[in-house]
């Protein structure tokens, strides 16, 4: 049996981001408190709740991770046209990219569009439909 003094608080962390307080009662139990995050300046406290935030769906994190693939889909393709090239893939230290570029390029042409992008790491038509498992 673990003794626990009064003054003792375990930190548990539901989800890896959610710190929440328990506190011991007596006889070895412990009361969960109100969840509790740590703010930059040290204090612990509340999280802030926000009404004007919209609600996070599936569709909204789809939403934001597309967004930000376009962002570097264009940043690595550095110039108007819309293509990206395996080399400027590389450039861009776009790593996965540049590694299965082959296979996002489809018609064999030597770049791609974001939409061949999107399509492979989405696991649409550009993935390969078979995988060979070697032991």
């Amino acid at each position: 049996m673990m003794k626990t003094s009064p003054q003792m608080a375990i930190m548990l962390v539901l989800f890896s981001v959610s710190p929440v307080f328990a506190m011991p009662l007596g006889n070895n139990t412990m009361a969960i408190t109100t969840p509790v995050v740590q703010i930059k300046d040290g204090r612990f406290g509340s999280p802030p709740f926000d009404p004007n935030l919209p609600p996070v769906t599936g569709q909204s994190i789809n939403a934001e991770v597309n967004a930000e693939l376009a962002a570097r889909f264009a940043e690595a393709a550095g110039s108007a046209s819309g293509l990206l090239t395996a080399s400027q893939a590389k450039n861009a230290s776009w790593g996965y990219v540049a590694d299965h570029f082959a296979a996002i390029d489809r018609d064999h042409d030597g770049y791609v569009k974001f939409g061949d992008v999107l399509d492979f790491m989405q696991g649409g038509p550009a993935k390969p439909k078979t995988v060979q498992i070697v032991k």
